[in-house]
């Protein structure tokens, strides 16, 4: 665990030191959100060589303090071939409780009336930034949406809510105490229907305790009691690491599964 904590250190540190890889897309203004958050693309080292090739895109949710971790993660990965190349979309918004959680927090212990506009920002990913990228870029037909915390959170409402408009989930720690825990108790009636989609689903908690612990632990039995064999899903869990820390030591096994999920279906 030390020589994790150590490695997410140092691509932490390098990502500070290297924050180039990194260009600003202008959006118009959102029809769906008062403002429009900023957005940000990585290309793939191939991208300007192999003028024919489609590449899957990765959409994460916090971009500008994410980004770069996430961007040298995948190209070291690729470099080992243990990941293909992806155009990485990073999403900054503005407010993020506001935009990311899905539902009003009437809860005295949280910031009262903070938060419901999750759908919203789905649907200014669906319905404007995914058809900017693309438009401007060469797509292929995978996308993923990454978040950590409340990010997570809104992760987790697409999978259940909208589970055809991206391949894969990550979430990092996802905030499911949020509200009544609406978000959680969705997604456990989504994986217990009979609607479920085809897709990869990354999960993953800390040292976090009390209500936090319990309501992921109750939403991750659920999960794996109900999963299927069309969907790939992978749990872990860091005890010895804090919230803050979960998108960093997670990423290397999310990245890994995803991988071998989309090596899977194109297999089939």
């Amino acid at each position: 665990m030390l020589r994790v904590s150590l490695v997410t250190l140092f691509l932490l540190i390098s990502s500070v030191a290297n924050a180039a890889s990194f260009t600003v897309v202008e959006m118009p203004k959102s029809k769906y959100l008062a403002k429009t958050p900023k957005i940000t693309v990585a290309l793939p080292a191939s991208y300007s060589s192999n003028s024919s090739k489609r590449y899957p895109v990765l959409y994460l949710l916090d971009g500008e303090l994410n980004g770069e971790l996430v961007h040298g993660m995948l190209q070291r990965l690729h470099a080992s071939n243990g990941s293909y190349e992806h155009i990485i979309v990073g999403i900054t918004s503005q407010n993020r409780i506001k935009d990311f959680a899905p539902t009003v927090n009437q809860d005295p212990r949280g910031p009262v009336g903070e938060g419901g506009g999750g759908d919203a920002f789905l649907d200014f990913i669906e319905k404007e930034l995914m058809p900017t990228i693309a438009e401007d870029y060469r797509t292929g037909q995978f996308n993923s949406l990454a978040g950590h915390s409340i990010a997570g959170l809104l992760v987790l409402h697409s999978f259940q809510s909208r589970p055809a408009l991206f391949q894969s989930f990550l979430a990092f720690s996802p905030a499911v105490w949020w509200g009544a825990r609406e978000t959680a108790e969705a997604t456990k009636k989504y994986v217990s229907s009979q609607r479920r989609v085809q897709n990869y689903l990354y999960m993953n908690i800390g040292s976090e305790g009390g209500e936090m612990r319990e309501v992921y632990d109750s939403l991750a039995g659920t999960i794996l009691r109900n999963r299927h064999l069309d969907a790939k899903l992978q749990l872990d869990e860091f005890d010895d690491e804090s919230h803050d820390f979960t998108l960093a030591v997670g990423l290397y096994n999310a990245l890994k599964g995803l991988f071998q999920y989309q090596q899977q279906q194109e297999g089939k």
